[in-house]
């Protein structure tokens, strides 16, 4: 990657500010025997102990992990998508790179600058993250950049209030930005519908951040939200509690899932076998550094608690611009691309999800994005909301499992026999075609293999979002 050396440098000097100013860091390496002067001199960066949220993290006690011992101005917790939270401390200079990511994404990409903008954040407020380091980063954009006309409200997780800002407030401003947790916001916009908001009259734009959707889903908000299908109009995030927003999506990055879900030679240079369409994010590797070993993404990045050689548990994969233009050219692809995508030429990142938030059946990994593919497809989409709970049990005997999968209705649409045989249908038919060791699976214990699907009724407790984030898997 071009520049990956100047990119390292800044990395090494976050290990020595780490080394010299945060006792827990400074114990780590104690313990591994670890000189940091050595380190240094020798520009030995792959010799630094990776670490985790187990090894260190969790290892010493929370004041030991900032820096001088002093926590900084704002703490917020990880929503314990995959454990118990953990609560992270962040200053102004994470908020201020927020910031940045969101001043590039509301200029560059949605076009808004001179134009009066509301956003309306529905990321949970309260402890997590997302809702509060998001209106600190608009904030920060309205107060440095004048050029922006940018008022914020924040109706969090409440549907109501959420659809009541875009009936009663949205009309009054040139453009509209809606910003959340994916399957959240899509209940907004179909409950916007329902009571009759004229969401066409709106220029209506989204930022999304918190797990993968797919190209389909992408183009089912925006059918629903009457916007036009266009590259620029839905944003994806790469935002972590661990660091703050690390990436985002761009009209680049999104032709490029959506060649790779038309070719599947080129899907499969891209991203190997991967087992569905992984999200693909820009990102700033003067902020936030990136390595892959054994499969994860390892970030370093100067965080509320410096974070060096950090295993953040996310699969994936970094692509360098000039790579990905030569495998367009190679598969004949590149010519189409229109002009203006050429000028994105950022590293990206390629989220390729986590195993903690699979569930295993029969030891096959089945992902999230595997049954929501069953739930997009034509023969279901309008029936179902596309949220799920699945879950692989041990039968009475214990030789056996089964896998289950609570499927939420549509609001108005009833269950019956007919209908869970065709969810059934396009879930299993999903799964072949995108999860390679389930079709294996599926040969050698045929029957057994099949989802056993369960419908429950639009609105019931176990699929209302209340704190940040919906649980798709449920572990026994």
């Amino acid at each position: 990657m071009k520049n990956n050396n100047i990119y390292k440098e800044k990395a090494l000097k976050i290990f020595e500010f780490a080394a010299r100013n945060v006792p827990a860091y400074k114990k780590l390496l104690a313990e591994y025997g670890i000189n940091p002067k050595i380190i240094i001199k020798n520009r030995d960066f792959e010799g630094i102990p990776i670490i985790d949220k187990k090894n260190y993290l969790l290892a010493f006690p929370p004041l030991q992990l900032v820096p001088k011992g002093k926590y900084p101005p704002m703490l917020s917790a990880s929503s314990g998508s995959s454990g118990k939270p953990f609560y992270w401390p962040r200053g102004d200079a994470q908020e201020a790179s927020g910031a940045e990511i969101h001043r590039i994404i509301l200029e560059n990409i949605f076009k808004l600058k001179g134009k009066t903008v509301l956003a309306i954040v529905c990321f949970s407020m309260g402890n997590w993250i997302a809702g509060t380091f998001t209106l600190a980063s608009l904030r920060e954009v309205a107060r440095k950049d004048k050029h922006f006309k940018l008022t914020t409200i924040t109706p969090g997780i409440d549907k109501e209030d959420a659809v009541g800002a875009l009936r009663d407030l949205a009309p009054y401003f040139d453009s509209v930005v809606v910003l959340g947790y994916p399957p959240f916001i899509m209940d907004v916009i179909l409950a916007a519908r329902e009571l009759g908001v004229n969401l066409e009259k709106l220029d209506l734009y989204f930022i999304l951040a918190g797990e993968n959707f797919s190209e389909k889903w992408r183009s089912m908000l925006l059918k629903t939200a009457g916007a036009a299908q266009a590259l620029n109009k839905v944003v994806s995030i790469y935002g972590t509690a661990d660091a703050g927003a690390l990436g985002h999506e761009n009209p680049f990055t999104v032709t490029l899932r959506r060649l790779a879900s038309k070719h599947k030679d080129l899907k499969k240079d891209l991203f190997g076998q991967s087992a569905f369409l992984p999200t693909v994010v820009a990102f700033y590797p003067e902020g936030a550094f990136f390595e892959v070993v054994n499969g994860n993404l390892i970030l370093t990045t100067s965080a509320g608690i410096p974070l060096v050689r950090y295993d953040i548990k996310d699969h994936g994969m970094l692509l360098s611009h000039q790579y990905v233009i030569s495998l367009l050219k190679k598969h004949k692809l590149y010519k189409i691309l229109p002009a203006y995508l050429k000028n994105w030429r950022q590293p990206m990142a390629v989220l390729q999800g986590r195993q903690d938030v699979a569930v295993t059946f029969y030891a096959v990994n089945i992902y999230p994005e595997n049954i929501k593919a069953g739930l997009e497809d034509d023969r279901v989409a309008g029936l179902v909301t596309g949220k799920y709970v699945i879950v692989a049990e041990q039968t009475e005997n214990l030789r056996e499992q089964k896998l289950k999968v609570a499927v939420e209705l549509k609001k108005g649409i009833n269950t019956n026999t007919d209908l869970v045989k065709i969810i059934t249908s396009s879930l299993f038919d999903n799964l072949i075609e995108l999860n390679t060791e389930y079709r294996k699976l599926s040969r050698s214990i045929n029957q057994k293999a099949m989802p056993e699907v369960s419908l429950v009724e639009y609105g019931h407790e176990q699929f209302i979002i209340k704190k940040s984030k919906h649980r798709w898997v449920r572990q026994t």
